[in-house]
């Protein structure tokens, strides 16, 4: 049961057995590794990131969350749930006045210091840092005296990471807030033009950055911390895909500066690249940024995948992390436009799509499931486009072309990989 989803008559015994025997294994596996104990110590590491520590956090992240609902029963629960929302207008106030960086590093400041420098009343800026406490960012050893826990001292440092969480609740989170007069208004259709960031921001995602370049700036540093955060991403695609039997040119397609064309070129000596987007500032950075030694194997090319394909005779094509921008028919769209290269390739070309493939219900951990589900749910929101099962896959492939056959799925981990083949007559 320890490794398992709490059935519904899981006990509090049973349930404190699994967490204890999870709990042992993590710490058998930190010890294995000589790596550092969680702590709350403002020098405290990040916990690993390998497939073993995931799967055991997963485990005990859903029968820790199982036991603490059991113990708050619905009704505290639900309570406590719906007011989150002011815990997350606690923090982007602490955001928007700039306390993360006001309160020293490795020191403390007096609230009143604090407040005076932030430019706001001493009253409400207490009021939210030690909401803000609760959670343990920020830290008070000393009455009216603030100093960095080692959460809030993170989010000082990593200005990556702090943009996640700012551009998170100063756009996404009011955005989300919207979905229910978004629905309302229109209960049976979404897509890039209608969507909730519509309703909220009157103008779609890529527009509104468009129109507000400092919030552009804080998006691409959030979307390079996304990208920090998820490296291990990488390896599931490196590792799901037997690269080494494939010669020749792979097709990256909405490669964006080509950061994963450039891991795999330097994996794979047999293989040559070719990076396509349509973002002619993503693919001078690319450029810009290629080593020496990939210059003849790794090539751009400015390329709208909603167009046909042009590129024959490739090893192989790749959309990665690309469809769940997009709704149903456009997808359908962009899997057209790859048969004229299929059909002017190998029958042995593959189209490889490498994106979350969300799981059945119940299937995994979840807490694991949720963590895709919120995904979903930021493309509903962001984009009226949504993450997608094998099966909706499947449908979509179809409907573009009756003779996609999938033939080998990899989802094992977060985001999943589809081996799709264009059938010859």
């Amino acid at each position: 049961m320890a490794n398992g989803q709490a059935h519904s008559t899981a006990s509090l015994l049973g349930l404190a057995q699994n967490i204890l025997e999870l709990t042992q294994n993590m710490t058998t596996y930190i010890q294995a590794n000589n790596l550092d104990a969680p702590s709350f110590a403002l020098d405290s590491q990040d916990p690993p990131n390998t497939p073993e520590y995931r799967t055991i956090h997963a485990a005990l992240k859903t029968n820790l969350e199982d036991l603490q609902r059991l113990i708050d029963g619905p009704r505290k629960w639900l309570r406590e749930f719906c007011c989150t929302g002011y815990d997350l207008g606690a923090l982007q106030v602490a955001l928007d006045f700039k306390f993360f960086q006001l309160v020293p590093a490795h020191g403390e400041i007096p609230l009143d210091d604090l407040a005076k420098k932030a430019g706001l009343d001493v009253d409400r800026t207490g009021r939210v840092v030690r909401q803000l406490m609760t959670y343990r960012i920020f830290d008070e050893h000393r009455p009216r005296v603030i100093s960095h826990s080692s959460a809030s001292l993170l989010m000082q440092q990593d200005e990556e990471l702090r943009s996640v969480v700012h551009y998170s609740l100063d756009e996404m989170l009011k955005a989300a807030a919207d979905c229910n007069i978004t629905f309302k208004a229109h209960p049976y259709e979404a897509h890039q033009n209608l969507n909730p960031f519509v309703t909220r921001h009157g103008v779609g995602i890529f527009e509104f950055y468009k129109n507000n370049p400092d919030k552009a700036r804080r998006f691409a540093k959030a979307m390079a911390g996304l990208r920090q955060m998820d490296r291990h991403l990488d390896f599931l695609l490196q590792d799901g895909f037997n690269w080494s039997e494939l010669k020749g040119t792979v097709v990256d397609c909405g490669g964006g500066n080509g950061h994963i064309s450039k891991s795999l070129a330097q994996m794979y000596p047999n293989l040559n690249f070719i990076v396509q987007d349509s973002n002619a500032d993503m693919l001078d950075e690319g450029k810009s940024s290629l080593a020496g030694e990939l210059r003849g194997r790794v090539k751009y090319s400015q390329h709208s995948f909603f167009d046909p394909q042009p590129v024959e005779n490739a090893a192989a094509f790749l959309i990665r992390q690309c469809t769940h921008n997009w709704a149903d028919k456009d997808v359908v769209t962009i899997f057209k436009s790859f048969v004229p290269g299929l059909l002017k390739s190998s029958p042995d070309t593959p189209l490889l799509i490498n994106d979350i493939i969300i799981p059945e219900p119940g299937t995994w951990p979840r807490h694991q499931e949720r963590v895709v589900r919120q995904v979903d749910m930021v493309m509903l929101v962001n984009c009226g486009a949504k993450q997608r099962t094998r099966a909706e896959f499947e449908t979509l492939l179809k409907e573009a072309d009756r003779r996609y056959e999938i033939r080998n799925v990899f989802d094992n981990g977060p985001l999943g990989l589809l081996e799709v083949y264009l059938k010859r007559s």
